[in-house]
């Protein structure tokens, strides 16, 4: 197995054999073998592939016009550095500093050019993300059509139903160390376990990562904004142009039930919220109270709805309430509660807030 530490552009951009594929296509072989042994640096890759194209693009059509000594000298005077010696074939030497290239660029093109430099790609879509992963394995595609959910079962149990319009692309086998598939639309996962193969779901900018449990991703490729709304287990999940992707479960967003990650697309945000109706997860809990301190019943919220509730306990140590919870929603609850004990509630990073002067 190659064994290689890329974890940024520049990782890809300071490698020879890289850039000379990128250009060139020489060591095909290397680099696709790469591919198939980290298939989640694909995405980084291609970014780094586009920069290097894209740059070697505008030097192209830009010495046609220029000199190319006056604009190594003028390239130097800039950075303060010393004058080099040989003529470059290209603008600048990839292995110099990120924060060079751009300032090279600034130098000879305006700052107008940084546009593509600091967002490369633009938005990830679906085709997109089929253009690096077919490079490695072959995908099959389902695509629904129909106002019908359609269930596609894959070999290692896990169950996904998509919704109308919507696309998934994964392999007939998956490889021995990760489970990955590709989707475009709204879709439900109900993933089987594996504590040894990671499951991956590419969808757009964003990435989720599963050992086992069921989940709604919905990601069509014009949404503005992208969302992952977990039922049972947990997921991780992660901006695949932002994130190191070599331990995704650290650095990701961590989503369990009942709440939900969203991504918007116009400033690169990852957040998370509350679902709009959050679901009992644990029905053992307690629904009636007699005389019951407060702190025994946002306990019981807490355990039915898996939702942190958080308090002044020491303010609202003399409230007690007399009270069902049955066939109330989780909101409804609140309603009631924060009414019996004069107090508000609100939503903050997907926790519940109570504010009260306490009970007199």
């Amino acid at each position: 197995m190659m064994e290689y530490n890329y974890n940024q552009i520049q990782d890809f951009l300071d490698d020879d054999s890289f850039v000379r594929w990128t250009l060139f296509g020489q060591d095909k072989d290397k680099w696709v073998q790469f591919l198939i042994e980290y298939p989640l640096k694909a995405s980084l890759m291609n970014e780094a592939s586009q920069f290097i194209l894209e740059l070697n693009e505008i030097q192209l059509e830009q010495l046609a016009e220029f000199d190319q000594q006056k604009i190594w000298s003028r390239i130097n005077q800039t950075l303060k550095v010393e004058e080099v010696s040989q003529e470059p074939v290209l603008l600048r030497s990839w292995q110099q500093p990120f924060i060079k290239w751009a300032a090279c660029i600034i130098v000879l093109f305006g700052i107008g050019s940084l546009v593509w430099m600091s967002n490369p790609r633009g938005q990830v879509s679906y085709n997109d993300l089929l253009t690096s992963f077919d490079a490695q394995i072959p995908l099959v595609e389902k695509i629904n059509t129909s106002d019908s959910p359609l269930k596609v079962q894959l070999e290692d149990g896990s169950v996904i139903t998509l919704e109308k319009n919507s696309k998934l692309s994964y392999p007939v086998h998956f490889d021995k160390n990760s489970r990955t598939v590709i989707l475009s639309g709204d879709a439900f996962f109900k993933i089987a376990k594996d504590p040894n193969k990671p499951f991956y779901v590419y969808a757009n900018e964003i990435v989720t990562k599963v050992l086992g449990t069921s989940f709604r991703i919905r990601a069509f490729d014009n949404d503005k904004k992208l969302f992952v709304k977990v039922s049972t287990g947990r997921v991780s999940v992660f901006n695949q142009r932002r994130i190191n992707l070599s331990d995704p479960e650290t650095n990701g967003l961590v989503v369990v039930p009942n709440q939900q990650a969203i991504y918007s697309r116009s400033d690169e945000n990852l957040s998370k919220r509350l679902v709009e109706s959050p679901v009992v997860i644990a029905k053992e809990s307690p629904i009636q109270f007699n005389e019951a301190p407060i702190n025994k019943v946002f306990d019981a919220i807490e355990n039915r709805y898996g939702i942190k509730i958080i308090y002044n306990e020491e303010v609202l140590a003399s409230c007690t309430i007399t009270t069902k919870l049955i066939d109330k929603s989780l909101y409804d609850q609140l309603d009631l509660i924060c009414e019996i004990i004069g107090g508000t509630y609100k939503e903050v990073d997907s926790q519940i807030v109570i504010e009260s002067q306490g009970c007199k």
